[in-house]
């Protein structure tokens, strides 16, 4: 297995010399020899990727839908090899490239001493979309991460992320230290659109049942914490936009299934909004409907 990880690594680090060579406007020429390669050559994932892009977008013919699965492993594919990039770019570089919706309520809110949450999803270069929203909001932004199998993966993927004085924190011992760090006024970034065990709570998504996770839902509620969601677009090689919507769910109950429910549900809606927008852009590799069929 540690061969296996070293020989992952390295194919990693291969990829990470050729982005610095590159830089962020050029990468995707290489995105599209990768994407022909694992679409056409070595097909990974595509039934995946297909049979999800066919229960979202049902009234598309089979040739827009195998041209969409096309340019959503473009997209992966820039994504990928933009992300170890980002270890090696400076904040003039990398706020150079994006352009950001108004910040100012999300700063109202963390100057009040509110702890904050932001709202992300595989979706752009959510990777680059932390790290840049650090640093022009100024503040560490604590991100929520699954753990890697691949250690010397794991570690880079660390490094990136706490680069620029984000901080990761990993899933499992997390929920302690995300409300710890709400309490006491800090950031917290959470990527929700994971799919959850069957028996979890379920949303609405392109009209598919799909089971989410509830945490930072029950976290927002008994903590009333401001939550905004914060999605990435690529709207060019090279350029990027930041989405930024709050959820209003002043509404709603300060605990319990429902009032969870709701607020997971208002989340899903946006990103779906965003998701029609950009539809390549969303990681449909992801198995999300898996109970589904």
């Amino acid at each position: 297995m540690r061969i296996k990880h070293l020989a992952e690594y390295g194919i990693f680090q291969l990829f990470v010399s050729i982005a610095r060579f590159c830089r962020f406007k050029s990468l995707h020429h290489l995105a599209k020899v990768i994407a022909f390669i694992v679409f056409y050559l070595f097909p990974i994932r595509k039934k995946v990727v297909l049979k999800n892009l066919r229960l979202a977008f049902p009234d598309k013919s089979n040739t827009e839908l195998k041209q969409l699965a096309y340019l959503n492993y473009v997209s992966s594919a820039l994504t990928f090899i933009e992300i170890p990039l980002i270890y090696y770019s400076t904040p003039a570089e990398i706020d150079s490239i994006i352009e950001f919706d108004d910040l100012t309520e999300i700063r109202a809110a963390s100057e009040q001493g509110e702890g904050v949450i932001l709202l992300t999803a595989h979706f752009g270069n959510w990777e680059l979309g932390a790290v840049s929203f650090g640093l022009k909001l100024g503040k560490q932004i604590n991100v929520l991460a699954k753990k890697q199998k691949n250690e010397f993966v794991a570690e880079k993927m660390k490094s990136i992320r706490e680069k620029f004085g984000n901080k990761e924190i990993l899933l499992g011992s997390s929920v302690k230290e995300l409300y710890s760090t709400l309490k006491n006024g800090g950031v917290v970034g959470v990527v929700g659109d994971q799919r959850a065990p069957r028996d979890s709570i379920k949303v609405n998504f392109f009209n598919q049942v799909t089971p989410v996770f509830r945490g930072f839902a029950t976290i927002a509620l008994k903590l009333n914490s401001p939550v905004f969601v914060v999605l990435i677009a690529r709207e060019n090689y090279g350029k990027y936009r930041v989405y930024i919507e709050q959820i209003d769910y002043s509404d709603l109950g300060t605990r319990g299934e429902e009032s969870e429910k709701k607020l997971l549900q208002r989340y899903i809606d946006i990103l779906q909004k965003n998701i029609i927008k950009y539809p390549e852009q969303w990681f449909w590799m992801h198995n999300i409907w898996k109970y589904n069929i």
